[in-house]
């Protein structure tokens, strides 16, 4: 199952706080900030009022290239 539906499952929703995001990805809030601001984040966000949020699918491609990319260097590994 691609990450993107369990997301939308869990949070009922197609966007998701930058705190939600950030306990998904296990990184902190004020990390996401710094990064955010050094154009590193890995995840697209937008401001929507005081909120940043990013879209749901966007933090799902995210944790599929994740798991894609260990999957990988797991299987170089044996």
């Amino acid at each position: 199952m691609k990450a993107q539906m369990f997301l939308v499952m869990k949070y009922e929703r197609m966007t998701m706080t930058l705190a939600e995001v950030c306990e998904e990805i296990s990184l902190e809030v004020g990390t996401a900030h710094n990064k955010i601001s050094a154009g590193t984040f890995p995840i697209p966000t937008r401001k929507e009022g005081r909120n940043r949020v990013a879209d749901v699918r966007d933090v799902g491609e995210y944790l599929d290239r994740q798991r894609q990319e260990a999957k990988e260097a797991y299987e170089t590994r044996h």
